[in-house]
């Protein structure tokens, strides 16, 4: 079965940048105050695995491998303000494609009231989610008080939080190292909350014998964000056996290049063929590949 033949798809995990940045990525960054974000996506002395499109070109790439909708995912920026200034981006290409994107809000819990109140407009303006969130990157901890106000509120307005998440035995290029065992105690000590650990929970999906004070939590969530680059395509039996079909969430984490030895551009056709051919039932892939994000979402965002 190709990637055409599946319904409904949603990716639950890209990111997206007006034609500006993608212009002069490292000076816009370096300019914002944005450094860590500049560091990553425009990498001085090798070549960059990050691709660009706009929210046209997306729309023509999501057309082309048969992609229904996608979640748009803010940044771990340094600064509130550029938090918001992205949360308006998303807000507005929402509004220009409301049946085709959908998006979570970037927030900065070091920011201490700004950043609440960020969040508070984004979600207010049509995003339905908070994240993609990495403490490390942004120079906090998960026992941060202004990142417990930031829980709350997504637990209050009924929305998903997505963090990043690094396997262990990942080399430096996969980002910082992140606390998955505290990741799990915060799903564990707010139970009303949804929280989604991309790129497989940093391995969590698939790791054996589960985290210390036993089985993973019923609210945690894993997408498959730079999978590729990551693991190979047994990766999904392997989630499957350890957490079930039905807390697996398709993400590429587009424009990513995915397989940088055979494309130069992103796109979505590729990856989604190889779940195609990951020895997936119909109801396995209904469920990841689109299923199990909507249900999380709120209904009044569900594309």
């Amino acid at each position: 079965m190709t990637a055409m033949a599946e319904a409904g798809i949603v990716d639950a995990h890209i990111h997206l940048y007006p034609a500006e940045v993608a212009a002069d990525p490292g000076a816009w960054g370096r300019t914002r105050g944005e450094p860590g974000w500049a560091a990553g996506v425009a990498p001085k002395g090798r070549r960059s695995i990050q691709g660009w499109a706009d929210p046209d070109t997306l729309i023509a790439d999501m057309d082309e491998a048969g992609v229904g909708a996608c979640v748009m995912l803010g940044w771990y920026w340094e600064r509130q303000e550029t938090c918001d200034l992205q949360n308006g981006w998303y807000s507005e290409w929402i509004r220009r494609h409301p049946n085709r994107l959908m998006g979570f809000a970037a927030v900065q819990p070091e920011a201490g009231q700004k950043s609440i109140d960020g969040l508070e407009r984004a979600l207010d303006s049509g995003l339905c989610g908070v994240g993609e969130i990495l403490p490390q990157a942004q120079g906090f901890d998960l026992d941060n008080p202004w990142w417990g106000r930031v829980v709350a509120t997504a637990i209050r307005r009924r929305v998903p939080i997505t963090l990043h998440a690094t396997d262990p035995r990942a080399g430096p290029a996969a980002g910082p190292k992140t606390p998955l065992d505290a990741y799990v105690r915060l799903a564990r000590e707010h139970p009303e909350a949804t929280i989604i650990l991309a790129h497989w929970g940093g391995g969590l999906a698939m790791a054996e014998p589960p985290p210390e004070g036993g089985p993973l939590p019923p609210n945690l969530y894993f997408d498959t964000a730079a999978s590729p680059l990551l693991y190979g395509p047994g990766v999904f039996r392997r989630a499957l056996d350890r957490v079930g079909a039905g807390r697996i969430i398709y993400g590429s984490d587009y424009p990513l290049i995915l397989y940088p030895k055979l494309d130069r551009r992103p796109g979505f056709r590729r990856f989604l063929d190889e779940i195609a051919g990951a020895g997936l039932d119909a109801g396995e892939r209904a469920a990841i590949l689109g299923s199990n994000i909507r249900r999380l979402l709120p209904a009044t965002s569900r594309a």
